[in-house]
């Protein structure tokens, strides 16, 4: 089976069993799965526990008697994220997919990479990496709009805040319906603060210390802004063509 599908069963497992071990969880998942391949998907999910431990969605010990592998249970992180869906952030695949279901177009191959390696940095517990190519990522969003609007952007306004200013300033001059002008200042406003966490307004690093909820937080709004760019984009060159 493929390692996204059986990642999809095994959630489904640890919502209903959240103190468990390992044999257990196979047992489960082939049970519930359709095209089960024992000798190789048994390796898969053993992968897949792995990865989830690693990132603090599960921990070693079941109870008092069975403290250590491969006896494990759901953390009270990993509990949340479980209930509340935000385990997306813990499956590389449809992450990008959702981000990408959610644009018109295809999604820019430098901001694809760049949030691809965030959420790697995230998973691998490294929350500043997370924010700095969260940022990068940004940047080549408001490079992208900033060209949609006006070709002819001087040298001088190059950094990231100069281009964000100029967008904003002008988005109350376009013809926008009020939702969309709304919506556009909304998440460039937020997107500024994202990136701003990092960098200070001429595009230098900043020495910050980068918590997890900061960075859970920022992945997982992060789509929103770059729907909202896209969206604007669409609306700008639709009525340039018009």
């Amino acid at each position: 089976m493929d390692k996204e599908e059986l990642r999809q069963l095994v959630f489904k497992v640890l919502r209903r069993d959240p103190q468990t071990h390992l044999n257990a969880v196979e047992y489960q998942v082939r049970g519930l799965a359709e095209d089960y391949d024992r000798r190789h998907d048994a390796l898969r999910i053993q992968e897949i526990i792995w990865e989830l431990l690693m990132q603090g969605v599960l921990a070693p010990g079941k109870n008092s008697l069975n403290l250590n592998l491969p006896f494990f249970h759901v953390t009270d992180y990993g509990y949340d994220c479980l209930e509340s869906g935000e385990i997306i952030l813990h499956d590389y695949d449809r992450y990008l997919h959702d981000l990408e279901a959610g644009i018109d177009e295809p999604l820019d191959p430098t901001i694809r990479t760049y949030v691809h390696a965030a959420q790697k940095a995230f998973l691998s517990g490294n929350y500043l990496a997370t924010m700095s190519l969260l940022a990068d990522a940004g940047g080549r969003g408001i490079d992208m709009l900033a060209g949609t609007l006006a070709t002819d952007i001087q040298d001088k306004e190059r950094s990231t805040h100069a281009r964000l200013t100029y967008i904003r300033h002008l988005l109350p001059t376009l013809e926008l319906n009020e939702e969309l002008r709304e919506e556009a200042q909304l998440h460039l406003r937020g997107l500024q603060d994202l990136i701003f966490h990092t960098r200070d307004e001429h595009d230098r690093p900043r020495a910050v210390s980068i918590g997890r909820a900061t960075a859970h937080s920022a992945l997982l709004i992060f789509p929103q802004y770059v729907r909202s760019a896209y969206r604007l984009i669409a609306e700008i060159r639709d009525r340039s063509r018009a």
